[in-house]
């Protein structure tokens, strides 16, 4: 019921979405049809000041809505924001209120008891006086407008004027964006013509009040919130982890906490436009399910069949034309170099394997771990052994990092090396490799993964063995799932840090805390 009294409400905006350039006349109509629907009657007489307020401004802009461009709707959302920009609301003064928020014009027309000039420093009290770059100081008098000093006059005027209250007091602060001030010059001239004696009563005066205002501050002291790592039961803690989860989990291990023990999966943004998991996983699902009809041999029409099934994969993101229009040129280029690249390469394959799950258990102290991973493709090589690659659009890991913090390859090499892939026989890794396939000026690119100075299957091995390390570890119940326990990830957001409360600690610790 709601929903269909918003569709009624909003009807007549809705209406000119799609009907191009339209008379301003028409659109304020509408608008103001909107918000009657949505509220109540414009009033100007209203109680609410805001409320009257708003019916002025838009009873005014209706007025003039026939000498105006004709717009579309947009550029009318963005025209009525402009338009009602200048428009001060201030709240009806009530009986029992007793503090008034005035500007030094207003000001001069009430009478209080006390009266407290805030901000009394150059640049303010006066304001700064600017020249102008169009008008010169002859031409400004030929027009007949104020020169820029007039405004130091009136602003002393002002200041003069606030001296007719019983009490006053003069305040300023003794640093402005960070800098150090400079009092008003008026208070300078005032203190001059006051006298020491005078003057330096005042100052005290105005000490106590500022001693009193630096106790509000005065309290027990609340520590900050210390780096979280929470440490659950070992039946609790997780006994499976994919390949790609064991990088969050040596890098922020609370993420791991946060997902696996408390079981809390982040929401997707309501309506949010696809960005690059989504124009990711089209790519895969292209660069998959062709490899899959031809795992052995490429068809004569390879580009054409290529992009065909790329067509049907980035088919379900026609919904949004624009990125769909970006993502599916760059899908093109990418197209060209895969299929160069499957060429070059399908010489010295018998089969390829692509988007292909398995698993791999790892015995613990008290329980068995199961490592599971989805490799992008496994190349069996015509002398037995393995290749594995891995798609990446965006900016794939180098390979002294998938030695460390980005083990996926390795660890699919140990998993592959084990008969841990469906459909691929156990057998040596000979090598494993990055492609980057952003479809910019370079289509795409290999990007080694094996280290100079090592071999896939020491990397392999090495990856397994402190992967095993790392679960022994947290085998422990007195080992917590700390955040972000790489340093060198600080700084990045995660689904998760919020509830880690990350930048309430990390400040702490850049200000010598933990």
């Amino acid at each position: 019921d709601l929903v269909g009294r918003l569709v009624t409400a909003l009807e007549p905006l809705s209406a000119l979405a799609e009907a191009g350039k339209v008379p301003l006349a028409d659109l304020v109509a509408a608008h103001i049809a909107t918000i009657e629907a949505l509220t109540a009657p414009l009033d100007p007489d209203a109680e609410d000041p805001a409320w009257a307020s708003l019916a002025e401004a838009l009873i005014d802009i209706r007025d003039g809505a026939p000498a105006g461009p004709a717009m579309t709707l947009a550029a009318y959302a963005d025209a009525i924001s402009a338009l009602l920009a200048d428009r001060v609301v201030r709240p009806r003064q009530r009986g029992e209120e007793r503090i008034r928020i005035l500007g030094p014009l207003e000001a001069r027309l009430v009478a209080v008891d006390r009266v407290v000039l805030g901000g009394l420093v150059e640049g303010s009290w006066p304001p700064e006086t600017r020249t102008d770059p169009w008008l010169s100081r002859p031409m400004r008098a030929e027009l007949g407008l104020d020169q820029p000093e007039r405004r130091i006059g009136l602003a002393a005027h002002d200041f003069a004027q606030a001296f007719g209250a019983r009490e006053v007091v003069l305040t300023y602060p003794d640093k402005v964006g960070g800098t150090q001030s400079v009092p008003s010059r008026f208070l300078q001239r005032l203190s001059t013509v006051a006298g020491e004696d005078l003057w330096q009563a005042a100052i005290a005066r105005g000490e106590a009040w500022r001693q009193a205002a630096a106790r509000l501050d005065d309290g027990p002291r609340v520590p900050r919130a210390a780096q979280p790592a929470p440490k659950p039961p070992r039946e609790l803690r997780p006994k499976k982890l994919s390949v790609t989860e064991v990088e969050t989990f040596l890098r922020d291990p609370y993420s791991i906490f946060a997902r696996h023990v408390l079981a809390l999966q982040p929401l997707e943004a309501l309506d949010a436009t696809p960005g690059g998991a989504e124009r990711g996983s089209a790519l895969h699902d292209a660069l998959g399910a062709f490899a899959k009809d031809y795992p052995e041999d490429l068809p004569p029409d390879a580009h054409a069949q290529l992009l065909a099934y790329g067509r049907r994969a980035f088919e379900k993101l026609e919904v949004f034309p624009a990125e769909h229009a970006i993502w599916w040129a760059r899908f093109e280029r990418v197209a060209a170099f895969v299929v160069e690249f499957e060429r070059e390469r399908r010489a010295s394959l018998k089969r390829v394997v692509a988007e292909t799950g398995g698993g791999l258990p790892i015995r613990l102290m008290h329980s068995d771990f199961h490592l599971t991973g989805r490799a992008d493709r496994i190349e069996i090589r015509t002398d037995g052994e393995l290749n594995i690659l891995d798609y990446k659009t965006g900016t794939a890991p180098s390979a002294k990092q998938g030695a460390t913090f980005s083990p996926q390859l390795p660890l699919e090499a140990a998993m592959a090396a084990r008969g841990g892939f469906r459909d691929v026989p156990a057998a040596n890794v000979a090598n494993f490799l990055y492609v980057e396939l952003k479809g910019g000026a370079v289509a795409g690119r290999e990007k080694p993964g094996v280290d100079e100075k090592s071999s896939a299957m020491a990397m392999a091995e090495d990856a397994l063995e402190r992967l095993r390390e790392l679960l022994l570890a947290f085998e422990n119940e007195e080992q917590g799932y700390r955040a972000l326990a790489a340093p060198q990830w600080r700084g990045r957001f995660g689904p998760y840090d919020h509830l880690a409360r990350v930048r309430e600690w990390a400040l702490g610790a850049e200000e010598g805390g933990e």
